[in-house]
């Protein structure tokens, strides 16, 4: 469930009930089953309370949604619309008892580990320290630092924060996610069902052309993503610049020497963090793939026979 739809009881939007209305279609309405089931609740950080001098207007979208999610969350009987629709009194209502249900909540939590900081009254002092003072002025880039800090998170933190004491009471378990490394970031290009680089090589095989990356490239690729601090979502737009240009040109027919064969990402193609690469690399005439790897063998010894086996197991893969 995706706290950021969800209102006060009146206004536009959704209700607090409507959790519950889809904890049980998800159990094909029924309600023993729904009972115990499990709610995860995200951008649960959307719904702290605002300052109060930041609009004029209700704030139908914050502190009054934790206030109707508390006796959800600490186990009452909840009367939920028979349809889903909103509350009507002469409405047809299902009752479900909470108690069993349990309920998780997750969120981006922008800027809480400067709360942490503060509260810790963290200081660079020491050979090796990471530099963490002063961070209500300055913004801490490294995603290593921000995840250490976060490992310390406290009710206190999350209260000040926006969330009100009663919401957070009621979660005894505060668990923080550390940031993704570059070899689990070359995980996700490579390995997932629908991994990036599958993607990416599935749509190139539409119009018979190979995709090759390679193993320094991929790691260039991770590494591109954690100095911009995007994550692992972030992946996506740094391939679509080193392949846009190859997208375009593919679709084009052509044959002879000038048919397209394969398209190489290598480390030329994907540049460093600092300066942007020349762009995937494109590959023409039939068995060009097979004499850029025999190439690539031939200079770089061992890596490049690597790289080709890596080659045949991706592309058995795709098939």
């Amino acid at each position: 469930m995706d706290a950021t739809t969800l209102t006060q009881a009146g206004y536009v939007g959704e209700d607090v009930e409507s959790i519950l209305y889809k904890l049980l279609s998800v159990a094909d309405f029924n309600v023993q089953a729904a009972q115990q089931g499990i709610v995860y609740i995200d951008e649960v950080d959307k719904i702290t309370k605002k300052a109060e001098s930041l609009n004029i207007s209700r704030d139908v979208s914050g502190e009054g949604v934790q206030q109707a999610l508390l006796k959800m969350l600490e186990g009452t009987i909840v009367n939920v619309p028979e349809k889903g629709a909103r509350k009507h009194p002469r409405g047809d209502n299902i009752q479900i008892d909470t108690k069993d249900i349990l309920f998780i909540c997750g969120g981006a939590f922008i800027d809480l580990e400067k709360t942490i900081s503060e509260r810790r009254h963290d200081s660079s002092i020491g050979f090796g320290a990471p530099v963490r003072a002063n961070m209500r002025t300055f913004r801490i880039s490294n995603a290593f630092v921000t995840s250490s800090l976060l490992e310390s998170v406290e009710s206190s933190d999350l209260i000040a924060y926006g969330l009100i004491p009663e919401f957070v009471g009621r979660f005894p378990i505060l668990v923080s996610l550390s940031a993704l490394n570059e070899d689990q970031l070359v995980q996700v290009l490579t390995e997932p069902k629908n991994a990036l680089g599958k993607q990416y090589k599935k749509l190139f095989g539409m119009n018979s052309v190979k995709l090759h990356f390679t193993e320094s490239a991929l790691r260039l690729i991770a590494k591109k993503a954690m100095a911009k601090n995007t994550g692992a979502r972030g992946l996506r737009a740094i391939l679509e610049n080193i392949l846009t240009e190859a997208m375009y040109e593919i679709p084009d027919r052509k044959t002879g020497d000038e048919q397209i064969d394969a398209v190489v990402v290598d480390e030329e193609a994907v540049g460093s963090a600092e300066k942007p690469g020349c762009g995937a690399k494109i590959l023409k005439g039939d068995g060009a793939l097979h004499r850029y790897l025999s190439e690539k063998k031939f200079t770089d010894g061992s890596e490049g026979e690597t790289e080709g086996e890596s080659e045949l197991s991706s592309r058995a893969m795709s098939m």
